[in-house]
């Protein structure tokens, strides 16, 4: 049966005021739960006369605080949940309209569509409430600090004194993160509910939105919805609450304008990245190569708004917006670099052996790497989307504080490129376990920091990690296309 345009407008319709009703009640419910029933239960549970696995939920939800600060978090939390819900409902509609193929769709892909559709929906059902009940969780406590003191009219990168790195600012970020302060002035979990808003509207638009344009299968559509779902996402967005998402989306979304060859947007979409979080700066140098020609107007404007920026939060909040910088340069290796193994137990290196640490060495040998991966894609003419991923996986490769949540760009750009290049890509299978096979050890390491069991692990961890983003790199660089192929 074909239906016209008012038998679509019809089904459209009908599908919103479903999903707005099934909405409301929802929100009807929880409003119901939250403030009649839930506060009881959370009596019941902190006096010590329940142990359901109801009871014990809601015990680790409050923590060890006293009954009185444990509501008090229940209030916070009550009305961002609220939001969550009507979040997931704007989500929904979302992914009905873009999980609507143009043709008509065999039996078996349309079962997988479905099946995808599932996913997107059930998963972020369960996913955007958690990101709101896990709470101010490591550093997304740290931020709320932060973004109390700008709200405050206070410096924004205001100096902690006495700790062991001696005085430090908690303030590791650009201009443009002060921003994020604003949702706060609404819930403090405000800016944590955006980020894992904007995951999983990015999620559903490169599953549904773009990957059906670009000739993506059913099944590699599937097959993204759970890896999307895994638990590297959890970890990152829902629990600690790191905005690295939205550092990832503007890289991408640099790209994307880049790729398009509308220039200013995309350098413009890079400066909203550096000013947030520096670490989009490496991706100036790649997408400034225009088939091996460098756009030198590109590359000014690159430089030049990120330049204009900081002096103008430097005229509002003065010198001290460089103080991230000279952490980024000062901080000791950690986590996931090879330089935190090589400086760790287990070092093959002698203590006497060199000159300098090797901590000392990573950002020359960092720079000298990127260095020569430009050199070649400009040689090679490398098409601008690998390019990207090539530039932010040999950053990750050799920075020296390989925090998780640094890979949430490569978590996302990656993903952008294979889909948006698939016509290109396919019969590479290779390239997608390299991918695969380095975030699995990126996301075993992040849940065992959520556990707080990593131990020793950070004297080791480095050394598979460098060795998997090495074959990583060496996968883009076989299977990346030249002369711009594939980026139509």
């Amino acid at each position: 049966m074909v239906l016209g345009n008012d038998g679509m407008t019809a089904i459209a319709w009908r599908r919103t005021a479903w999903v707005l009703g099934c909405c409301a009640a929802a929100l009807a419910a929880w409003a119901w739960f939250a403030t009649r029933i839930a506060p009881g239960l959370f009596a019941t549970a902190y006096a010590g006369e329940g142990s359901s696995p109801l009871d014990r939920a809601l015990r680790l939800f409050g923590g060890p605080r006293p009954l009185k600060d444990v509501l008090g978090l229940w209030e916070v939390a009550t009305p961002a949940v609220a939001a969550a819900l009507i979040v997931h409902a704007a989500l929904v509609l979302a992914i009905g309209r873009w999980g609507r193929r143009d043709g008509a769709a065999s039996p078996r892909d349309a079962r997988l569509d479905r099946a995808t559709s599932a996913v997107l929906i059930v998963v972020s059902l369960a996913f955007l409430p958690a990101t709101v009940l896990c709470g101010a969780v490591q550093d997304y406590y740290l931020y709320q600090q932060i973004w109390g003191e700008v709200l405050r009219g206070h410096d924004p990168w205001y100096l902690v004194v006495g700790s062991p790195m001696g005085s430090y600012s908690l303030n590791a970020y650009g201009p443009l993160y002060n921003l994020l302060a604003l949702p706060t002035l609404w819930n403090p979990l405000g800016p944590k509910l955006i980020f894992a808003a904007a995951y999983w509207f990015f999620v559903a638009w490169l599953i549904l939105g773009l990957g059906r344009r670009r000739g993506l299968p059913a099944w590699a559509g599937l097959g993204l919805a759970l890896w999307f779902a895994s638990p590297f996402a959890w970890v990152e967005i829902a629990y600690f609450g790191h905005f690295d998402v939205l550092v990832g989306l503007l890289c991408i979304a640099a790209a994307e304008a880049r790729v398009q060859d509308r220039w200013a947007s995309s350098a413009v979409w890079l400066t909203s990245g550096v000013l947030l979080k520096f670490f989009p700066g490496v991706l100036a140098p790649f997408l400034a190569l225009d088939r091996g020609r460098i756009r030198w107007g590109y590359l000014a404007a690159a430089a030049g708004l990120p330049l204009a920026g900081m002096a103008t939060a430097c005229a509002i909040w003065g010198a001290s917006v460089f103080r991230p910088i000279t952490l980024a340069v000062n901080r000791e290796s950690a986590a996931l670099s090879i330089f935190r193994v090589l400086r760790g137990s287990y070092t093959p290196i002698g203590r006497d052996a060199l000159f300098f640490t090797p901590d000392e060495y990573a950002t020359p040998l960092l720079l000298l790497a990127l260095f020569g991966a430009w050199r070649w894609t400009r040689r090679t003419g490398f098409g601008t989307l690998a390019s990207c991923v090539l530039a932010v996986a040999t950053t990750l490769l050799l920075y020296k504080v390989g925090f998780p949540q640094y890979y949430m760009v490569l978590f996302l750009l990656a993903p952008y490129w294979f889909v948006r290049d698939y016509a290109t890509l396919t019969h590479r299978g290779w390239l997608a376990a390299a991918y695969a096979a380095g975030f699995a050890l990126v996301a075993w390491f992040d849940v065992r920091i959520a556990r707080e069991s990593v131990h020793i692990m950070v004297d080791w961890v480095g050394l598979p990690m460098f060795v998997l983003m090495l074959a990583f790199i060496a996968a883009i660089a076989a299977a990346g296309p030249r002369e711009g192929g594939g980026e139509s």
